[in-house]
């Protein structure tokens, strides 16, 4: 029930919060059939949420112990579908309690659920992808193989991509391949400590090939900032964002350090230009060229878009400065930042219901928890009017400043072309 309840609350968190979402290849999972996701972990306990709200099948999932330490915490986050796992970091005299943790998971996986990993550990905003641990591939094999076997049971890649850590980000779940178990079986029976080293390397060929990485982390910044422009130029989706990605990713694994010194300098250069000017990359890709169904949902969306402005302005701000005074680790923002706004929106949707019934009006009274529809489309107005009005500095600029427009076109085609896209 609690679980039910908060995927309702963080639905609607995430729809208000990112600017689009999309998830790719759920169909890959079965509605019945047990599995073991592996994922990467770029954003704290935010990917977890993401993953079980937009998977469409209940998810439970492995968490750092220590944050499972008062009684009462620990029963609200079993509710949620954690399961407490634990590190050297949280002292080697609770590694013995991982036992527990590996039989539960053991236990749901016989019962068709969906098991969630991050095998690499902690969160990290690097896309270096590391070694990935021993325990995904441990709990595979024992609920594969071992007293009460689970068959069929498969090991399947999930990748997650965020755009930036922030408000306005867009975010991307991709389902990718997946393996099977049934050919270390033997090995298992007569060398387990061996057949979890041969699974783990395994899993990292697969992981490696499904999730969007870079050879070196040091490079993930800019190489986001890349990956952005691609997108906004290219307005790739589907699977053809995940392919497109990982061959920008591919690129700057190829580039030499002068030559990545050469391109981060460009980039450099090309953000202040676009900066000074206040445009933005598909601005100056259109040409100044607005769509005209940014007009048209400019419209629908103003009026209760400024409703919606006004009713959710004071928790919208709230939960953004919380974060802001909170979170010192980028990772942690967006997670930090979602949750926040996910409770106080439902205290305030819960006090504006409480307000309209106290003032008598009966029934609509229940459109205190319609709120956030209004801020929804208070968002998508936002995002539709800086559209319009990033065209329309883009046309003046064209007017006024020709030569300066077209040395900021022609910065961003070589930018482009780094990557052979256009």
């Amino acid at each position: 029930m609690l679980y039910r309840f908060a995927w309702v609350m963080m639905w609607v968190t995430f729809r208000i919060f990112f600017r689009k979402i999309e998830a790719v290849g759920r169909e890959k999972l079965s509605n019945s059939e047990p599995a073991i996701l592996i994922a990467n972990h770029p954003a704290s306990f935010l990917d977890a949420m993401v993953l079980a709200v937009f998977l469409r099948r209940s998810i439970h999932f492995y968490v750092r112990g220590d944050i499972f330490s008062h009684p009462l915490g620990y029963r609200i986050l079993t509710l949620l579908h954690m399961i407490p796992i634990f590190s050297r970091e949280h002292g080697t005299s609770n590694l013995s309690r991982n036992n527990r943790t590996f039989e539960r998971g053991r236990d749901l996986l016989s019962s068709g659920k969906l098991l969630l990993i991050f095998p690499e550990g902690f969160s990290r905003l690097s896309k270096e992808l590391v070694p990935l641990k021993k325990g995904a591939a441990r709990v595979a094999l024992q609920t594969a193989f071992g007293d009460g076997a689970v068959r069929p049971l498969i090991i399947q890649t999930v990748a997650i991509d965020y755009s930036f850590h922030g408000y306005g980000a867009q975010l991307f779940i991709r389902v990718g391949d997946s393996m099977n178990l049934t050919s270390y079986e033997q090995e298992y029976r007569h060398q387990p400590s061996v057949c979890i080293n041969h699974l783990t390397r395994d899993m990292q060929q697969l992981f490696q090939q499904n999730v969007i990485h870079l050879k070196d982390g040091e490079r993930t910044v800019v190489a986001e900032r890349f990956m952005r422009l691609i997108h906004a130029v290219h307005n790739v989706w589907g699977e053809s964002y995940f392919l497109t990605m990982q061959s920008v990713c591919h690129t700057i694994d190829a580039l030499n350090e002068q030559e990545w010194s050469h391109a981060v300098e460009n980039m450099a250069s090309y953000e202040a230009a676009l900066s000074s000017f206040g445009l933005s990359d598909a601005s100056v890709a259109q040409l100044g060229t607005a769509h005209s169904m940014d007009y048209l949902r400019a419209i629908i969306f103003m009026v209760p878009g400024l409703i919606g402005g006004m009713l959710w302005g004071l928790p919208e701000h709230l939960s953004k400065w919380i974060a802001n005074k909170t979170v010192t680790r980028i990772d942690f923002y967006t997670s930090v930042h979602t949750a926040v706004l996910g409770v106080l929106g439902l205290l305030w949707c819960s006090a504006l219901a409480l307000l309209l019934y106290r003032m008598g009006v009966g029934w609509f009274a229940l459109l205190g928890y319609a709120s956030p529809l209004f801020f929804y489309c208070y968002r998508q107005f936002m995002l539709n009017w800086t559209e319009i009005n990033t065209t329309m500095r883009v046309r003046k600029l064209i007017r006024s400043n020709d030569q300066g427009f077209a040395s900021l076109s022609t910065d961003q085609r070589a930018l482009i072309q780094l990557f052979s896209l256009q």
